[in-house]
């Protein structure tokens, strides 16, 4: 058995994943991989993954990774966007302050990235010790204590981190005055929420974002794409007996609205900036890669 073969044992495994993995990682994410350790510029190499829910962002953050390390013996991180939210009181405050649809953590405005942007930039300074990142406990909804924060025990070769809205831009102002969906249509008839959000994605955000040297984007086939592969994943969730936490199909579509206009827009815009873009299919399979 090849060391290739035996990493991808540990990982399906240890991950809980399906034997069609193998082939997949084989064909695009191996060599993705590869072309990591040879890409231009100063360590650590930052790469930002974009990619909707479902699209198998993190798994591939992991991934990436366990090779890498296993293989090359690089020193990797792998952190994510979602750990940068508000704290839960900040989030109300906020939501008491500007829109009410700011309570709900995900949109561009819910995230401190300042604490993104300071746990890089020690690590590009070498100053790996300070680095801290935080964490955030969903089943809390709300960021985990100081102690329990991400904190590094040597140097990163790599930064790996993911995102649903990672290096996406702000949309011209002109294209905010059209709702997009009927959430926006009723409760943000003024445009305040989607305003806000675009403000903020285009100061601190891109700030964060111009840290990056390579953008992954997993690009799926539709927004629609992405609503059923929710609805599907919830449905899995249920038959599981997953609890009082499972959202019905209403609730699945009002909560993916939340991020229907920025998804669509980076769907347009992003491919032509990425540095690879894995086009996904309709059940999030992947059709093919384009690496620039």
């Amino acid at each position: 058995m090849s060391k290739i073969d035996t990493i991808l044992d540990d990982f399906i495994k240890n991950e809980g994943l399906s034997e069609d993995y193998r082939a997949r990682a084989l064909e695009y994410f191996v060599p993705l991989g590869d072309r990591l350790v040879s890409w231009k510029g100063e360590l650590p190499l930052c790469v930002g993954i974009n990619g909707a829910q479902g699209s198998g962002k993190s798994t591939l953050a992991g991934f990436l990774k366990h090779y890498l390390e296993e293989v090359y013996g690089r020193s990797v991180v792998v952190a994510s966007l979602d750990d940068l939210y508000l704290t839960r009181k900040d989030r109300i405050a906020l939501a008491e302050e500007v829109h009410p649809l700011l309570a709900t953590r995900g949109v561009p405005g819910t995230h401190d990235v300042r604490l993104g942007i300071d746990f890089l930039g020690a690590c590009m300074r070498g100053d790996w010790s300070e680095a801290v990142c935080p964490k955030f406990d969903k089943a809390r909804d709300d960021r985990v204590e100081k102690g329990a924060w991400l904190r590094l025990e040597q140097a990163p070769d790599l930064v790996l981190f993911e995102g649903w809205c990672m290096g996406a831009v702000a949309e011209p102002m002109e294209a905010l005055g059209v709702p997009v969906n009927e959430l926006e249509r009723v409760q943000d008839a003024d445009g305040a929420w989607r305003s806000f959000v675009n403000e903020r994605l285009g100061g601190d955000y891109q700030r964060f974002f111009d840290l990056f040297s390579c953008w992954i984007f997993l690009r799926p086939a539709s927004f629609e794409a992405v609503v059923e592969n929710r609805l599907k994943q919830e449905h899995r969730l249920r038959e599981r007996g997953g609890g009082e936490a499972i959202m019905t199909d209403e609730q699945v579509r009002d909560f993916v609205a939340l991020f229907e206009r920025l998804t669509r827009w980076m769907w347009r815009e992003f491919p032509a900036r990425a540095d690879v873009v894995v086009e996904l299919g309709a059940g999030h399979e992947i059709d093919r890669m384009v690496v620039r």
